[in-house]
């Protein structure tokens, strides 16, 4: 097992990184960049779920009731319109902070001893990317699970996702037992989709989650293996979005 920190170069960007364990000032940093990523990702799930066809049927009946007991089309109109222009921000509100509240799970909680996270710093020691490794408590069944990647906008595209995710299955490969890193992931995560793909993480079926929220959103969530005793081939790509 290697703690040990890890260098990351990027030539073309003039990107220096290094990736690193987690230590016990980090927290902050870590929790604020955790509630960048999950803000962008409650705006994109709250659009998602303004076009599920269960909201626009339940806008459309409101829209028929109140026109229908107002006689005007003005009141449903403006009621409409209050609706998608709050709407939207409070779902986005929501999911950002269910999404916050997931990639948070484990961070800075005492005894937390099944999580384990990374981070990366550039030349300033400012904490530009993340990633957690999960499953410690676990006995026996030989599967860690990466969660918890996220990267800072003016960061991505430089191959920090990639340096954080090859930190894990560099410590995961050390690890006494695992067999197997596993992530789940949805079609929101293209470009970590695809930075997992090139790493040699296999996908499987994709199902909706069994939740109120999974259902809400329409979201299919795939899980993706890296089989730590199999052959798993890197394609080497130069740029990844993370």
């Amino acid at each position: 097992m290697d703690d040990r920190a890890t260098d990351l170069a990027d030539g073309g960007g003039g990107l220096h990184v290094q990736v690193r364990p987690m230590a016990s000032g980090d927290e902050a940093a870590l929790r604020e960049l955790l509630a960048v990523v999950a803000a962008e990702l409650g705006s994109a799930l709250g659009a998602r779920m303004l076009r599920r066809p269960w909201f626009l049927l339940l806008l459309a009946c409101g829209f028929a009731f109140l026109a229908a007991s107002s006689h005007s089309l003005l009141l449903p109109l403006l009621v409409l319109a209050l609706l998608l222009a709050v709407g939207r921000p409070a779902l986005a509100h929501v999911w950002a902070l269910y999404a916050h509240q997931d990639m948070s799970l484990g961070l800075g909680a005492p005894g937390a001893t099944d999580f384990r996270f990374w981070v990366a710093e550039d030349t300033d020691g400012s904490v530009v990317g993340m990633v957690g490794l999960s499953g410690f408590g676990k006995s026996g069944d030989g599967e860690l699970e990466l969660r918890s990647l996220a990267v800072g906008q003016e960061h991505r595209g430089h191959g920090v996702g990639r340096a954080l995710c090859q930190a894990v299955l560099a410590f995961a490969c050390g690890y006494p037992g695992c067999q197997v890193v596993v992530l789940d992931t949805h079609m929101l995560h293209s470009s970590a989709q695809r930075l997992f793909s090139s790493l040699g993480f296999h996908p499987g079926p994709a199902c909706l989650q069994p939740t109120l929220s999974g259902f809400l959103a329409d979201l299919p969530v795939t899980r993706y293996h890296y089989a730590l005793t199999g052959s798993n081939t890197e394609e080497h790509s130069p740029r990844d979005e993370e």
